[in-house]
């Protein structure tokens, strides 16, 4: 018996499903032609991702950062992550090569941060990437495809990326503001 195969989104049909409602309330992402919804944010998360935006905001204001809005791959990817930061001048929706840093708070989705969405970031070209892991209690730093650095809380990190030399955030203060110690 066949089994029936998935469809595979375009950037075109995603972007027109969205436009004409089709998802209604839902929060979902186009990740290399799938739609994967995008869960909930814990407190935690939020805490972390209202810090790091107003890090970035303050320092080089809405029009280069940007929390939870889209961003285009090239391999019929739309994702929309935590926090990122673009080349003076770019789209509302910029492509991945206008992005020069992502940075995913990582928990409830863990799994598909650390695997298919981390594939598809280095895939197609992300400049830099940070993961700030929630579970592990740590950030890992990818650059130019690779991992360049991994760094615990409570080790006093602080982290620039590099064609964002203008804002540098305390690791430990970003764990703080997740206030993990109050779950």
């Amino acid at each position: 018996m066949d089994r029936p195969t998935p469809h595979y989104w375009t950037l075109d049909e995603y972007d027109a499903a969205v436009e004409a409602g089709v998802f209604g309330d839902r929060r979902v992402e186009l990740l290399h032609g799938e739609i994967v919804d995008v869960p909930p944010m814990s407190d935690p998360h939020i805490g972390a991702v209202r810090y790091l935006a107003s890090a970035f905001y303050t320092q080089l204001g809405w029009e280069r950062a940007s929390s939870q809005t889209p961003i285009i791959l090239p391999t019929d990817g739309q994702p929309e992550p935590d926090v990122a930061v673009f080349e003076p001048g770019a789209p509302p929706k910029p492509r991945v090569e206008q992005v020069q840093l992502v940075i995913e708070v990582s928990q409830s989705s863990r799994q598909r941060d650390l695997g298919t969405k981390l594939a598809d970031y280095l895939r197609d070209g992300l400049r830099e990437l940070w993961i700030i892991d929630l579970v592990e209690q740590c950030a890992l730093m990818y650059r130019g495809g690779q991992l360049i650095a991994r760094h615990a809380r409570g080790s006093r990190a602080r982290l620039t990326a590099e064609l964002v030399p203008e804002v540098t955030i305390d690791l430990d203060a970003v764990f703080d503001a997740a206030r993990l110690d109050c779950v």
